[in-house]
Order: structure tokens, then sequence, then C-alpha cells
């Protein structure tokens, strides 16, 4: 069975209140940053990985609820990062290498 560990969560009232995406040219990588306003403060996100996490970022904008966590007690180096985003009764579910 595969065990995962929560990184990040946020939920309605909170909201993305700024969002960039960065493609490092030579490795195809995307770099998202995030910032998630929550009662007056600000937390910020960061999350790397190839296409899949392209199809995510707007997902992250009409979400009720996100959450964030690693796969663990895996040998996997790629892809071990899982986004969960809930929108009305759609669930979708992506994939990305890195968060912080």
């Amino acid at each position: 069975m595969t065990t995962y560990e929560e990184i990040f969560e946020f939920s309605r009232p909170e909201f993305v209140s700024s969002i960039s995406v960065k493609r490092i040219e030579e490795q195809g990588v995307l770099q998202v940053n995030l910032q998630i306003e929550s009662n007056g403060q600000e937390k910020n996100l960061n999350l790397s990985g190839f296409d899949e996490l392209a199809e995510c970022v707007s997902y992250f904008l009409v979400s009720e609820r996100v959450v964030v966590s690693k796969e663990i007690g895996t040998g996997k180096e790629f892809g071990t990062i899982r986004i969960e985003c809930w929108n009305d009764e759609c669930y979708s579910v992506h994939w990305c290498d890195t968060a912080a």
C-alpha cells in the first residue's frame, strides 16, 4: 500500500492570490510558484515537474480544496508529489517532482 505525507493543504475561503510559471529550457522543467492567501497572511508553495504540472495550474485557481502530499517509501526519483484537487463534485489528481 502506498503511503503519503501531507506537505500542504488549502481550501476555501483561502485562495490563490498569485501564480507564476517558469520553464527551464534546457531541461523542459516547469517551476510553479503559488501564493495562497489565508486570513491576511500569505503562504508560498513551489512546485516543479514536467508537462503534467502545466495542466494542474488551472485547477489551482478553481479548486475548493487542494492537498499536496509526498509519496514515501518508494524508490522513485520523479513523480512522487501528488496534487489532489476538488471542485464541486469533480476530483482530479496530478503529479510533479518537487514541492517546497
